[in-house]
């Protein structure tokens, strides 16, 4: 229920989300609702920050367009620095963690390996420095990506496309090729979270649900 009120656009980005509110409003108990909103942290649906009330996720897309201006290229770095002279056991690393992500469940078991999957990545260019700038703008970007799929099916259908290519051309040391292939692939993520921003198909802040 709760998830449907925000896709729908009934609850508003920025509104708390009160367990005990929720579950006199719905007649539950305060347990499923408190699962429901760890779920729903979980997917980046809502947000919350340490023991403090959750939030419903306020989408903005000038926020989302500083975030990959800055992390493209350092991605993009990062991914061709892991794949100059990668090893073997980076390499099988990457492998699984794709096989992983094929075959996870659509929703917070496909966030969680796809994340999975770049942080492998990232970590296999063995910069810390540049790992840790990476990781902090995937954290705030990546609740765009999260609720983006809730609404997009074939972004995460490009997202896997994207994902072997990247495999396929790391086993290959192209390391120029998975740096281009990693730019491309977040560009066109950015493009279509952008549209869907833009094009008011994800809810904004005060959004009329959508008509049927």
């Amino acid at each position: 229920m709760l998830r449907e009120e925000i896709l729908a656009g009934r609850l508003q980005g920025g509104s708390p989300v009160r367990e005990h509110e929720v579950a006199e409003r719905l007649g539950v108990s305060r347990t499923p609702v408190r699962e429901a909103v760890s779920r729903l942290v979980a997917e980046g649906l809502l947000l919350k920050d340490g023991n403090r009330t959750a939030h419903v996720f306020r989408p903005s897309l000038a926020e989302l367009l500083e975030i990959y201006e800055i992390r493209t290229p350092l991605e993009s770095l990062a991914a061709r620095l892991a794949c100059e002279s990668p090893d073997e056991e980076f390499l099988d690393a990457l492998e699984t963690a794709g096989d992983a992500l094929r075959a996870a469940r659509p929703g917070i078991d496909w966030a969680r390996k796809h994340e999975a999957f770049h942080l492998c990545l990232l970590a296999g260019s063995r910069r810390p420095r540049l790992t840790a700038l990476v990781r902090t703008l995937r954290v705030q970007s990546e609740p765009y990506v999260r609720f983006a799929v809730a609404f997009d099916f074939e972004l995460r259908e490009q997202a896997r496309q994207d994902h072997l290519e990247i495999i396929q051309l790391a086993r290959r040391s192209a390391a120029e090729e998975v740096e281009r292939r990693v730019r491309a692939h977040l560009t066109a993520t950015v493009t279509r979270v952008s549209a869907l921003l833009d094009s008011h198909q994800v809810p904004a802040p005060g959004a009329a649900p959508a008509e049927p």
